[in-house]
């Protein structure tokens, strides 16, 4: 399980996380969801600036840590995406 998930499920719940995908570049917005797609997790963040968007992440998880890789592939984003919209279309209003 996703440590950022673990983070989230604890007794003070924050919807608001900050991290550093891995090239460095820092991130922060409400965590939405986390989804898998093709043997990989990923996380839905709905970035601070408000416009509608989200940004969608690769976990990576190694022995020693969990980094998050931005996803650049439009099939995948697609996909992904289209994943947390079927788990999530009681939840949120994507019209």
């Amino acid at each position: 399980m996703s440590r950022l998930l673990n983070q989230l499920n604890d007794d003070e719940l924050d919807f608001t996380v900050s991290f550093k995908d891995t090239d460095g570049n820092s991130h922060k917005g409400d965590f939405l969801d986390i989804v898998l797609y093709e043997e990989n997790e990923y996380v839905i963040i709905e970035p601070d600036d408000g416009d509608g968007y989200v940004d969608i992440f690769r976990i990576i998880r190694t022995d020693e840590k969990e980094s998050y890789e931005a996803v650049s592939d439009d099939e995948i984003l697609d996909s992904v995406f289209e994943v947390f919209r079927i788990k999530n279309e009681d939840e949120f209003d994507f019209e």
